[in-house]
């Protein structure tokens, strides 16, 4: 059977163009890619990012969509992604069903996860599936391949019968992660994005190689704890990891192929405990002497791991350049709200031990908990003002997803009197959860953006020397950002020179850029005079 699977457009309501790295690619459609093959199937890749010359991003989509179906005719149709690609799931399908009216589509991730019915009634696609669909996605293939085969054996899968939805047993596969074949990229682009979109990459993950070369990895699934605002909370997947030699092989088949130079274990809790995170740096450590692999890397864990100093510092040495605990709040108060299990001083630890290590902290402060209030907001900006200014520590908002307590909640007091409204508009707007009055919360979260926008607590230096990058032609990320500019700055943490990297549109008045020190990773702001350049025909000024 030919399947195509096409993956949602990157912040497709937001802002067009916008361009994707590959780490931000959703692993999941390159596990089902890999899964499909595996079982003999033809997988067709339509990637609808990257893409110029339309006005907004629908256009590009739909353009995209109807070629490769008219070129490739495929028998199945894989969509899906999480809730806020709601509009872009919406807009897709209406296409497909234009073009091939009769060309079955299956729709899958977080969004189905999370809030299956719903979705399946709203939006209609033929089939979807809750839940891990490495497997379910062959069979269902199988299945629409053998007129005899029945629906209702296949668990996790959602289907119509006599003009209602139905879901079959959800469960969770008892074979082990390491029998999953590798992700497949190959459909998607994987190249192009490697090749041309290094830039698009966050800055946190970018910074220590000015010329990055991304890869993301996951080496477990699912999350033990039940933070009041994740997905996790209701969810009954059982937290499971891959063993570490198995990891190691798909790090050094990627490494072989692709040559990145950045490594993003993308787990949501990565190093569950000390014992597996040395476990793994002792065995990266021989493996990279071995295959002569040159990459740094990063992973999120949580408190409870409970990470120590040696650990830590056989990390650096492996090229471990940051770690991320999820913080969300300074306050107690709030923690307990969240069902977080953490306390602040915990995260000072954090702090402390990977500053003595030369590793990067970073972490997110969220604002608008059931349980915040002015005094608790003051407590968190007092946390941030005093360690963010050496970690990067991120300033941003709670907000409601579907399958996290904080959604259950805010449709039982009517705070989302509209589920589908909800959904049309889960990314623009702030719901406000909190006792504080709406005016007044208003006006805090316009001073977080600008504080977050200002790097306000970062340390200052100002650029040693700045050169203008030869222009790249054809390339659409230069066009619609501007130049890459080489930026040269001294570190006023540790005194090492580094060289930056960035896209600079304006440059006719001073500037800044958010940064990290390469050699100590903490975090610095570097201001930029402004430049005087000649501006070539046809080339953004």
């Amino acid at each position: 059977m030919r399947i195509m699977l096409i993956p949602p457009t990157f912040h497709y309501t937001e802002r067009y163009p916008a361009f994707l790295s590959q780490s931000d690619f959703p692993t999941g459609f390159a596990y089902i890619a890999a899964s499909l093959s595996d079982a003999g199937h033809e997988v067709i890749g339509v990637n609808p990012n990257n893409i110029v010359g339309y006005p907004t991003a629908y256009h590009m989509m739909r353009d995209t969509v109807i070629q490769a179906i008219k070129k490739h005719k495929p028998d199945l149709i894989g969509i899906g992604g999480l809730c806020t690609d709601y509009a872009f799931l919406k807009d897709c399908l209406a296409v497909i069903r234009e073009i091939e009216p009769k060309t079955p589509v299956v729709m899958g991730g977080g969004i189905i996860c999370n809030d299956a019915e719903f979705v399946m009634n709203d939006l209609k696609p033929d089939y979807c599936i809750v839940g891990e669909a490495e497997e379910a996605i062959v069979k269902l293939a199988d299945t629409l391949n053998d007129s005899n085969s029945s629906f209702e054996k296949i668990n996790n899968l959602g289907y119509w019968k006599e003009g209602k939805a139905v879901f079959t047993k959800t469960s969770i596969s008892n074979q082990s992660l390491d029998n999953l074949p590798f992700p497949d990229y190959e459909p998607f682009g994987i190249k192009d994005l490697m090749d041309n979109y290094g830039m698009a990459t966050r800055l946190l993950y970018r910074y220590p190689r000015p010329y990055p070369r991304v890869m993301g990895i996951v080496t477990a699934r699912s999350c033990p704890f039940t933070c009041s605002f994740c997905v996790h909370g209701h969810r009954t997947v059982p937290y499971r990891e891959r063993s570490i030699d198995n990891i190691m092989l798909e790090i050094k088949q990627t490494y072989e192929k692709y040559q990145f130079n950045i490594l993003l274990i993308l787990d949501e809790l990565f190093a569950v405990n000390n014992a597996r995170m040395r476990e793994f740096c002792e065995v990266l450590q021989v493996w990279k002497e071995k295959y002569q692999w040159d990459f740094d890397w990063t992973f999120q864990t949580h408190a409870s791991a409970k990470l120590d100093k040696e650990t830590l510092a056989l990390a650096k040495k492996t090229g471990c350049f940051m770690f991320s605990y999820g913080l969300e709040s300074a306050s107690p108060a709030v923690l307990a709200s969240m069902n977080k299990k953490t306390k602040p001083e915990q995260v000072v630890e954090a702090i402390k031990m990977a500053g003595e290590a030369g590793i990067g902290f970073s972490a997110n402060l969220i604002f608008g908990d059931v349980a915040e209030t002015e005094e608790t907001m003051v407590d968190s900006l007092s946390f941030w003002m005093q360690y963010g200014r050496e970690a990067f520590i991120f300033l941003g908002t709670v907000t409601p997803y579907p399958g996290s307590k904080l959604f259950d909640i805010a449709l039982e007091k009517g705070i989302i009197p509209d589920r589908k409204i909800f959904y049309e508009h889960i990314e623009s707007g702030y719901i406000n959860l909190t006792g504080i009055p709406d005016a007044d919360m208003s006006l805090r979260l316009r001073l977080l953006e600008w504080l977050e926008t200002t790097w306000l607590t970062a340390r200052r230096v100002t650029s040693v020397r700045v050169e203008q990058e030869a222009w790249i032609e054809g390339s659409p990320m230069a066009y619609f950002q501007g130049w890459n500019y080489k930026v040269w700055a001294t570190c006023p943490y540790c005194g090492k020179e580094s060289l930056h990297r960035q896209s600079i549109g304006d440059t006719s008045k001073p500037m800044f850029i958010g940064s990290g020190c390469p050699s100590c990773n903490k975090r610095i702001r570097i201001d930029i005079p402004a430049i005087t350049r000649e501006v070539a025909s046809g080339q953004p000024a």
